[in-house]
């Protein structure tokens, strides 16, 4: 089999994943390897993907970013390389167990040296969700899910701003909060959020200059809820490390909530977000499970919290949200060589009803 009848992605030509290989296709792993593939093609045609990032007041703003300055390498060269699915390599000095580094959807590094240019989380998601689909198009959005291992790759995306003085993170906390120990009931951090906000909104301010993009969000578009297609169907937002701080942290809260009150899966991110940098200001460092350990406020999972697509399109809201600017019948310019035939999309009975409609007849 020649290379170009080779199954494969678009612009892809090194990686960790064979892409030749079924074994690359499988569901968790295509939603990370097509939208790259996704990315160099846009760049290939002139497109350049939304970027979703904070203006000095704090503001979310929406600009356009090219695959140059979002991969932080040319990312068709002959040197650059996807590699998916792996613990960042940048991010193990902020780490307590170095075992148990953040991992990253996608990291782009040299093929021949190693160095890495940049990583990135990808969340595949697809528009309308739940609770948009009855809306105006002008109104739809994506349903997000944000786990836990999103919240710690924040923590070290803004640590990564201190590596060169950690000590410099430990001006907004003042006389500090003690030890995490003491937040393990909701009655203890009630008292404390108003600060908790007050202190993360500040960072997050002083450092907006700073940003860089840390989450890529590509869109598919239905018709509606059902399983098919709009003909303008994919496009990509990418979101800077504090821009994705706006789906879970309010501006502010003024006033300390009732001490019995109990904290909502978003709040418990702000809180760990919190005193991960905490953690990093006070001793360079960063214990993640103590943290996710102690401070749960309720049932342990990985699932920090979840936004609907109501929510995200407050924030998304834009043309190419209304109109993806990839239509369906370039998708065979993505997927290569016949690699579709590796796709196992996940066999659900209600899918399976839904398009066989004739069961009713």
């Amino acid at each position: 089999m020649s290379e170009e009848s080779k199954p494969g992605l678009f612009g892809i030509k090194h990686s960790n994943r064979d892409l030749s290989e079924e074994s690359s296709w499988g569901k968790n792993m295509f939603n990370s390897n097509f939208p790259v593939a996704l990315v160099l093609y846009m760049d290939s045609i002139g497109i350049r993907p939304r970027y979703l990032k904070l203006d000095a007041s704090g503001q979310l703003v929406k600009d356009y970013i090219g695959a140059f300055d979002l991969f932080n390498c040319n990312p068709m060269d002959e040197d650059t390389k996807y590699v998916f699915e792996a613990p960042f390599k940048p991010f193990i000095p902020y780490c307590v167990d170095e075992t148990k580094v953040p991992k990253v959807d996608a990291m782009v590094e040299s093929n021949s040296t190693g160095s890495v240019h940049s990583g990135f989380e990808i969340k595949l998601t697809a528009i309308p969700d739940e609770s948009t689909y009855k809306l105006d198009e002008s109104e739809y959005g994506s349903e997000l899910v944000i786990r836990f291992p999103s919240i710690t790759y924040l923590a070290c995306g803004i640590a990564d701003l201190y590596k060169k003085d950690h000590k410099a993170l430990k001006t907004f906390f003042g006389h500090g909060f003690g030890n995490v120990s003491s937040y393990v009931e909701s009655a203890q951090v009630n008292t404390i959020l108003p600060q908790i906000y007050d202190i993360l909104n500040q960072i997050i301010r002083a450092n907006t200059s700073q940003q860089k993009p840390a989450l890529i969000q590509p869109i598919w578009k239905t018709k509606g809820k059902k399983a098919v297609l709009d003909e303008n169907c994919l496009d990509v937002f990418v979101w800077s490390e504090l821009a994705f701080t706006k789906l879970f942290l309010k501006d502010a809260i003024l006033t300390s909530p009732g001490s019995t009150r109990k904290i909502s899966r978003p709040e418990r991110a702000v809180i760990q977000l919190f005193f991960m940098l905490h953690d990093y200001a006070n001793r360079g460092k960063i214990d993640f499970a103590d943290i996710q350990n102690k401070l749960t406020y309720g049932p342990k999972n990985d699932k920090a919290f979840s936004v609907n697509g109501k929510i995200t399109n407050s924030l998304m809201s834009c043309e190419e949200l209304t109109k993806p600017r990839i239509k369906k019948n370039q998708i065979k310019n993505i997927i290569l060589g016949g690699g579709e035939r590796f796709l196992s999309p996940e066999r659900r009975f209600d899918a399976t009803l839904a398009n066989t409609p004739e069961l009713f007849e």
